[in-house]
């Protein structure tokens, strides 16, 4: 007989700095399938492949290259379906909201992250379809 194992949501996580990357990893693994990408190039290259069934994307706002804002908008345009998050250590309050704005943002985010903010905006991403942008 054979058990089937019920199916995790994906996430996509996307930040340059790998220490936050393998924190958020630990924090949202147990109950997420997480892909990481350390920037929004290389999102963008695991998007192409798995956007399909990508639930979440969460984002640091400013990396080296393409910030986050510009990979918002690029995911709420081909993507629709995913539910977008952006996280910052920074208080620039009016590129966050122009950011937010742009790619109809679910929530956003301030570093540093706690472990139980993590689960628990993952948990209203995934399972609140009234809350997700369309």
């Amino acid at each position: 007989m054979s058990e089937t194992q019920p199916v995790r949501p994906t996430v996509v996580y996307v930040d340059d700095e790998e220490m936050a990357r393998k924190y958020f990893a630990r924090a949202a693994s147990g109950d997420y399938e997480v892909l990481l990408a350390g920037g929004a190039d290389e999102a963008w290259s695991i998007l192409r492949q798995e956007g399909a069934r990508v639930a979440v994307l969460v984002t640091d706002f400013r990396m080296p290259g393409r910030h986050g804002g510009d990979l918002l908008r690029q995911v709420a345009q081909h993507y629709p379906h995913i539910v977008r998050i952006l996280v910052t250590a920074y208080a620039d309050k009016d590129a966050l909201r122009e950011a937010g704005n742009a790619g109809d943002v679910f929530r956003i985010l301030e570093k540093p992250l706690g472990v139980g903010t993590v689960r628990e905006v993952l948990a209203s991403a995934t399972k609140a379809p009234g809350l997700r942008p369309e």
